[in-house]
């Protein structure tokens, strides 16, 4: 058996997450030894593992990209290749590629209060400890999709495929094909335009329609200040410009939702007026929910509209009875051809958040998501020196990465400032905290059907929290390690 390799920290995940935690121990606590153990065979996460057309920021660069290195495209969504040059990048200017070790899939980490550490073991056999661990796997796993069965659905004589399991292979089919998507969120609203011109036709079957705003491919504001101040100073500006508009217009949302609803319906109308009546348009794109209560949509250009408006693209909105051998039958009776289905129907949270497929066991007890609290988004209830990262569902997920980074850094630094070993939440069994379904503030499907299995968060802090930036920073960034919920262990003495 392999000789057991020993760390300060261990960072599970090369992706955003990964990276950034990196970066924030090397400058925040430069005594500390770590490694990022990453299972695939390159960095990137999300955007070295999805290939389907098109594939791209769902939020501004300006916020989804590190604070430490500036995005300089005036582009705020960019394509999936040029966030992971941008991410390889990022690694090898901070020294941080050194640090990874790639093809390294973790099949058990077990905590033993014995010696304070994680103990993990790969599925080849090597093992490596460590004092504390970070976990910067995202949410949602990469081996399930959701990928709902439909009735006759084996009589369709064409090709099937989720997004998440995309090849060259449907590349190549989509050209002249008639093409189906089933879905209507930022997937299928990305695929869309970027197949509609080697298809043949291109039919979007929803049964929710979505919010979808217009934004321009390249931000003038963007690229004025980028033109006339140094480029530091630009990146700052259109950083927290990012930062202040996205968090006012989530704000004005949540607040004032029909204003919002009639606002952000307009500028759809606008973009497809000129081929759909009010009554047509009212059908495809009227949610049954208020802006942000999912998640809202970007279309760089406007290209999601128009494909539409060229007639290469159209929507149906119902419900699907059954596949056919030639396609697809709608319960209202409306028959979709197509050689090709795009099944874009969403992702599967993990179902051992947030371990992704890790075999967890603390003190030889097997973790069970659901049966324990998330702490202040960042922690979770009775799993000792465990920190993990979780993006916002309302912004930039590198903005919530950054503070939780940063907070992990503190952690660290007073856990070894105060000579601690061992820090884990605690619920007071007296402090009447509700038990609710973890959400991440959105009703999406995802988040729905995985209540049951994720960990819960409470009714107040610090048992919830993690949906608003702005508070966020203020707390955790801008100020101390709170210790509040938290038992520690110091020189065999609990301090609380």
């Amino acid at each position: 058996m392999d000789e057991e390799e020993h760390f300060d920290c261990l960072i599970i995940g090369a992706g955003i997450s990964g990276l950034d935690a990196a970066y924030h121990l090397q400058e925040h606590c430069k005594w500390a030894s770590y490694a990022i153990l990453e299972r695939r065979a390159n960095l990137g996460g999300t955007w070295d593992f999805f290939n389907y057309p098109g594939i791209r920021s769902d939020s501004d660069m300006y916020t989804f990209g590190f604070y430490w290195k500036a995005w300089q495209s005036t582009k705020p969504i960019s394509p999936g290749k040029d966030i992971l040059v941008y991410l390889r990048e990022a690694a090898e200017e901070q020294g941080i590629m050194e640090n990874i070790n790639f093809n390294t899939d973790i099949e058990t980490a077990a905590w033993v209060s014995a010696d304070n550490r994680w103990h993990l073991t790969t599925t080849t056999g090597s093992r490596y400890s460590c004092n504390v661990l970070f976990g910067c796997t995202g949410y949602y796993s990469y081996e399930t999709p959701f990928e709902p069965s439909f009735p006759g659905q084996e009589a369709f004589s064409g090709k099937i495929v989720h997004p998440q399991k995309w090849t060259k292979e449907y590349d190549e089919l989509v050209v002249g094909a008639k093409v189906a998507i089933i879905g209507s969120g930022a997937t299928a609203v990305t695929i869309l335009p970027n197949i509609s011109n080697d298809a043949s036709h291109v039919t979007m079957v929803q049964r929710t329609p979505t919010y979808i705003a217009a934004k321009p491919e390249v931000d003038p504001w963007a690229k004025f200040f980028k033109d006339w101040l140094p480029l530091n100073i630009a990146a700052k500006i259109n950083r927290w410009k990012a930062v202040l508009l996205g968090a006012l217009f989530y704000q004005y949302c949540v607040r004032y939702p029909n204003h919002a609803r009639k606002l952000i319906k307009a500028g759809m109308f606008n973009e497809v007026k000129s081929v759909m009546d009010r009554e047509e348009f009212d059908k495809h794109f009227s949610p049954p929910y208020n802006p942000w209560e999912q998640r809202f949509c970007l279309a760089p250009g406007g290209d999601f509209f128009r494909p539409i408006r060229e007639g290469k693209a159209t929507i149906v909105t119902g419900h699907i009875d059954h596949f056919t051998e030639n396609g697809i039958q709608m319960k209202d009776g409306k028959n979709i051809e197509a050689d090709l289905i795009i099944s874009a129907t969403g992702l599967t949270i993990q179902q051992n958040f947030p371990f992704s497929t890790m075999k967890v066991t603390v003190d030889g007890k097997p973790y069970v998501a659901a049966t324990h609290l998330i702490y202040n988004a960042f922690m979770i209830s009775e799993v000792p020196n465990f920190a993990f990262v979780i993006g916002y569902t309302n912004a930039s997920w590198t903005l919530k990465a950054d503070i939780a980074s940063m907070y992990f850094t503190k952690m660290l630094n007073y856990m070894r400032s105060n000579k601690i070993t061992k820090v884990v939440p605690k619920e007071d069994p007296d402090g009447n905290v509700k038990h609710e379904y973890f959400s991440g503030g959105l009703s999406s499907g995802y988040f729905t059907r995985s209540g049951d299995i994720l960990p819960k968060q409470g009714d107040k802090f610090p048992w919830k929290g993690g949906v608003n930036y702005i508070l966020d920073l203020v707390q955790m960034t801008f100020g101390g390690f709170s210790t509040d919920s938290l038992e520690f262990e110091m020189e065999n003495k609990k301090i609380s």
